[in-house]
């Protein structure tokens, strides 16, 4: 009994793996009838929440642009940035186009398309202290966006005596510095850009540029037709002009050469 009763446990897992292991594919999505998408919230100008409680931003315009090359509605799903992946994984989206660095470690977990958009990553400090490069960061608290691409490439400098100290979010880290609770903070050139905008009376200055990033949409490790549908999107958004168009509007210039892999 014992026996049969393991065999029935391991049949009934191993249907459970497979229907978890189901890919979403294009029809799936056209027979739903809509489209989930979800994007980035609290880094603007990337992502954030108008004043009527609505999503915004490059990576909303990037979301129904895709919707439309559809012919969907589309549902837009705010995400934190630690929520993002979990968010796709448990199905709550389709995808995602939440300004995602393709990273070796999240590759092991979601399946990246090229970029779709990049900026630079800088360091910004507030108005008594100026740093030009990273080794003007040792002994100092470097504020950062918990599990971001500039936490890990800041830990991977190994810069003597530099804490780094992370938060949830862009803004939140940017705030830490404003509130003096870091030296200095690793943000998007797009977010910090914004925040010093929207900040005058805080004094925050860029220091330096340590790295580019280039931001992929992801979709689930199994769902391949997917993906490559949207590599075929990305392509077209960049020959017919529309994806400079998003990045003039929502950064003042023109989309740089994004890394391809």
């Amino acid at each position: 009994m014992r026996a049969a009763a393991a065999v029935i446990a391991m049949g009934v897992a191993s249907l459970t793996s497979i229907v978890e292991a189901k890919a979403v594919t294009l029809n799936d999505i056209i027979s739903r009838g809509t489209v989930r998408i979800g994007v980035l919230t609290g880094a603007p100008p990337m992502g954030m929440v108008d004043e009527k409680g609505n999503p915004t931003g490059y990576d909303v315009d990037v979301a129904n642009l895709i919707a439309g090359y559809l012919s969907l509605p589309v549902e837009l799903v705010p995400l934190t940035p630690p929520a993002r992946i979990p968010a796709l994984q448990t199905g709550k989206v389709d995808f995602l186009v939440a300004t995602l660095a393709p990273t070796g470690e999240r590759a092991k977990t979601v399946m990246f398309t090229q970029p779709y958009s990049a900026f630079n990553m800088d360091i910004i400090s507030g108005p008594d202290q100026k740093f030009g490069s990273l080794t003007d960061l040792k002994g100092k608290r470097v504020a950062v966006n918990r599990g971001s691409s500039q936490e890990t490439a800041l830990r991977k400098a190994g810069v003597p005596g530099m804490e780094i100290v992370v938060f949830e979010d862009d803004s939140t880290s940017a705030q830490a510095l404003i509130a003096g609770q870091a030296d200095a903070v690793a943000l998007p050139s797009t977010v910090g850009e914004a925040i010093i905008k929207q900040r005058p009376d805080a004094g925050l200055q860029v220091g330096f540029t340590f790295f580019q990033q280039g931001n992929s949409m992801a979709t689930k490790l199994e769902d391949l037709e997917l993906r490559q549908w949207l590599n075929t999107a990305i392509y077209l958004m960049k020959i017919s002009g529309d994806l400079d168009k998003i990045a003039t509007k929502w950064t003042g210039r023109p989309m740089p050469t994004l890394p391809t892999f």
